[in-house]
């Protein structure tokens, strides 16, 4: 007895001698990483040293009553079943830091996505019902809409925020022989991505297709193979199975897999089509567009398709991605990029997603992809190169609008203090000497504008107020205060000249400056003050009246014609007379008697009726000595009929000239009567005075512009009248 009392003794000596042994040694090295956590379910940690050795490193694990520790100098870890509160430690000797060591962790924290009962070893028969383990994922960043949280998942701190895209499992695998299946949720033409498998052990996934009559294996993949981008089939569901590859004992793993739902792809909902179809463009703010995702499954022949919006003259940069199951990239998919114009044509861009210059025309980019039977994902974003005016996509018009028809290219302004910004000069796509915009004013009786130039800003500034039923300029200014009735009126900037070559920015606002009130003013009738001057004038003005009855008493009280009137049968004699002498004088075969005996009869006749009957004449020259009139006969471009009309002096040697302003010489072919004529002038020998004269001339040649002269001798000087106007020919 007492020799066992001894061995007890002996014993508790020795472990406590132990502990304070372990004691004295941990309070030798520091603590390195530290944490707590609640979960239910497997979980693994794993601490590796990243250098040659790190002293002392141990993993200590403190769950309930219980401590697992872990010591080595390359790599720690545990495994294990945890439900309820554990902490965890990394201690090690001095002058091992954080940055020395690399820490990997599984651990679950959603009961829906962690194996808490083992889960099957196989997949199901053909055929076969039961309540079967199922994850169900859709990515929140599917899509081209803000519904569809494109722009939150585009932002990077909001990815972070992000557990998974998609579902995180977590399970285990108890030994060598155990294995874990379970069904994955989705929809024919949805395409799946397994984004990472890891854990403790090395393990693989197997992905099946299980039918009414049939399992297949669709295909195995390690870790190191992922990501894997499949298809989910047509018919039938998915299956999922996790296996060991090596020996192990417990193994906790984790894998991510995400599921890209082919319905919520364009906006609206529904899958994208190829071409566009889905009404307005995407947007396009600050420089660029958003980042848009999508996918395409094996089977989708036609494709994608994005319509982002743009702008005309500005210098775009595209940035295309795609990845696929074998790791493939922008090589193994097919991208397109069309410019849309405002008039509905399409410009073709050669240089895929390499830089390209928009039209002046342009209004959105389209990017078509497509695939030769490839599962894949593709991302695109659409950056600006070069500066853009105000809150334009691109550079403002270098025109005003066509009346009626103002379109997005055109920026409308409000009145308000906001500084708008652009840029004139020389940039990549040439000079850029011109921009417009538009300004509205809604006040009823309009509104006082000016424009407000901010600091040294470049360029000429001009207000414009525009009729709003015809979109004339009524008014303008050179941005200093006006008022402007309620509309759409245009702005103006222009580059100066003097202004260094590159290309340079100018501001300018349009500040509210209050609505224009018209003065109201009260008016007094005081007519009556003048009431005899305004009898007097009454009389006076009616004296000319009484003069004019007098001279036409007899025409006013006998019915005599008026010395001026053309009677009707006069009015229907020379319409007659110019139908026969216009078909005389284009008639190919030109009867002279009939043409002299006509323009005989033109002589006779009154010189304002011949005028009145032959229409505006389309050269009129009137002096003190003569009159000409030059007239087209009838729709012909080469026959003219010239009539000279004669003051109180008569023209010796008269002669009429014809000559080419512009373009090549233009000669006579022929004159009718038959005169002499050479080098493009008609002789008319001697003009009496007071008389008239009519010539018909045939002009041959291609000249732009026709001249006309007469000259001659009036009372022994040589005198010369000139028409002032020359004839377009």
């Amino acid at each position: 007895m007492a020799k066992t009392w001894a061995s007890l003794f002996s014993l508790l000596i020795i472990l406590s001698l132990a502990s304070l042994g372990v004691q004295a040694q941990d309070n030798e090295r520091s603590v390195i990483l530290s944490d707590a956590d609640q979960t239910h379910g497997p979980v693994w940690i794993s601490v590796a040293c990243v250098e040659v050795s790190c002293s002392g490193m141990e993993l200590i694990i403190t769950y309930g009553s219980s401590e697992y520790r872990h010591q080595d100098s390359h790599l720690v870890q545990w495994a294990g079943f945890i439900q309820g509160n554990f902490s965890w430690q990394v201690i090690a000797d001095e002058g091992v830091n954080s940055e020395d060591l690399r820490i990997d962790m599984i651990s679950s924290h959603m009961d829906n996505w962690t194996e808490r009962d083992d889960l099957p070893d196989t997949v199901p028969p053909p055929g076969s019902q039961g309540a079967y383990s199922s994850i169900n994922t859709s990515s929140p960043c599917q899509g081209t809409l803000p519904s569809t949280r494109i722009t939150y998942c585009s932002t990077p701190y909001h990815l972070e925020d992000m557990l998974s895209e998609g579902v995180l499992f977590v399970g285990a695998l108890a030994d060598q022989s155990d294995k874990d299946a379970m069904m994955i949720v989705g929809n024919p033409g949805d395409v799946m991505l397994l984004e990472q498998n890891r854990g403790a052990n090395s393990t693989s996934i197997e992905i099946w297709h299980r039918t009414d009559d049939s399992k297949t294996l669709i295909g195995s993949k390690g870790g190191e193979l992922l990501p894997w981008y499949f298809e989910y089939p047509s018919d039938g569901e998915l299956w999922l199975r996790v296996v060991h590859n090596s020996e192990s004992g417990y193994s906790p793993y984790e894998f991510e897999i995400i599921r890209y739902d082919h319905n919520t792809e364009a906006p609206g909902g529904g899958e994208l089509s190829n071409p566009w179809s889905h009404g307005e463009p995407l947007q396009f703010q600050d420089g660029s567009s958003l980042l848009y995702r999508g996918h395409i499954a094996a089977s989708d022949s036609q494709g994608d398709s994005l319509l982002i919006a743009s702008g005309p003259n500005i210098l775009l940069q595209p940035e295309c991605t795609f990845r696929n199951p074998d790791g493939g990239g922008i090589d193994d998919v097919e991208f397109s990029i069309t410019i849309h114009q405002v008039d509905d044509t399409e410009v073709p861009i050669r240089d895929v997603c390499g830089s390209f210059e928009t039209t002046s025309l342009t209004i959105s980019v389209e990017f078509r992809i497509t695939t030769e039977g490839i599962d894949g994902a593709w991302a695109i974003t659409l950056k600006s190169l070069s500066p853009s005016d105000g809150s334009l996509i691109g550079d403002a018009p270098d025109t005003i609008w066509d009346f009626g028809n103002m379109d997005s290219r055109w920026q409308v302004l409000n009145l308000e203090a906001s500084i708008i910004s652009g840029t004139l000069g020389y940039l990549d796509n040439g000079l850029d000497n011109t921009d417009y915009y538009g300004f509205s004013i809604t006040e009823e009786n309009g509104s006082y504008v000016r424009i407000q130039r901010i600091g040294d800003s470049i360029g000429s500034f001009t207000l414009m107020t525009l009729d709003q039923e015809t979109g004339e300029v009524v008014n303008s200014t050179n941005g200093s205060m006006m008022i402007v009735p309620p509309g759409i009126h245009a702005l103006k900037v222009q580059w100066e000249e003097g202004m260094s070559e590159g290309w340079r920015e100018y501001q300018f606002s349009l500040p509210y400056n209050g609505p224009y009130v018209p003065q109201e003013e009260e008016f007094v009738d005081l007519s009556h003050r003048a009431q005899p001057f305004y009898i007097f004038a009454g009389f006076l003005l009616l004296t000319p009246l009484v003069m004019v009855i007098w001279w036409n008493r007899d025409a006013i009280f006998r019915g005599a014609p008026l010395a001026a009137d053309i009677q009707e049968h006069e009015r229907r004699r020379l319409s007659s007379l110019r139908q026969r002498l216009s078909a005389a004088l284009m008639s190919e075969d030109i009867d002279q008697v009939e043409i002299e005996h006509s323009l005989k009869q033109l002589r006779e006749s009154p010189w304002k009726a011949v005028v009145e009957d032959w229409g505006e004449p389309v050269i009129r020259h009137l002096t003190e000595k003569v009159e000409i009139c030059v007239w087209r006969v009838s729709d012909s471009k080469s026959d003219l009929l010239i009539g000279i009309r004669v003051e109180k002096f008569p023209w010796d040697l008269a002669a009429i000239g014809v000559h080419a302003a512009e373009g090549s010489a233009i000669e006579i072919k022929s004159v009718s009567p038959s005169r002499m004529y050479q080098d493009g002038e008609v002789f008319l020998d001697t003009l009496s005075a007071e008389s008239k004269t009519f010539v018909g001339i045939e002009l041959d040649g291609s000249s732009t512009t026709i001249g006309f002269h007469l000259s001659g001798l009036v009372d022994g000087a040589p005198l010369a009248a000139i028409p002032n106007k020359s004839l377009d020919w």
